[in-house]
């Protein structure tokens, strides 16, 4: 009885690597290719003096890369059948807050009001808009789930 848990145990850990090998495999391919789209895009801005399709992928970009690092989760979900519903306290505290400091180098030349914080963002391209456009990514796919 014991060999027999043994090797079942054994095949599910096999399924999980095999999904995962398979995941981040996807992640590196996905990475890849946009990376170099976005190198084709830059060219091309420079040649064209039109930066606006770089910048739109910029911002773009780490929202579906977010996307993409949740769908081990919702994978889960769908298997557990825990995909009904939406959680909304955790999209609006979570999402809608990085999706503005995502969009903070954009609401810079508008009329919308900042807060310091946000024009720190804005004003000194850092990182900050990439990092919080896949946090809002994540967040997305991550609030499709029953409420507990």
């Amino acid at each position: 009885m014991n060999v027999i848990y043994l090797e079942k145990k054994r095949g599910i850990v096999m399924k999980r690597f095999g999904f995962y090998l398979a995941y981040s495999l996807g992640m590196i391919a996905f990475l890849t290719g946009a990376l170099t789209y976005r190198k084709h895009l830059q060219e091309w801005a420079e040649m064209e003096f039109d930066v606006v399709p770089l910048m739109i992928f910029d911002h773009v970009y780490p929202v579906l890369f977010g996307m993409l690092f949740a769908t081990s989760f919702l994978w889960r979900r769908y298997k557990e059948k825990r995909l009904k519903g939406f959680v909304w306290a955790e999209f609006l505290a979570l999402g809608i807050p990085s999706l503005y400091i995502a969009l903070t180098p954009w609401l810079f030349y508008t009329n919308v009001p900042m807060l310091p914080l946000m024009k720190f963002f804005a004003t000194h391209h850092l990182n900050g808009p990439t990092m919080f456009g896949f946090i809002f990514g994540f967040t997305i796919i991550h609030s499709i789930r029953k409420k507990t």
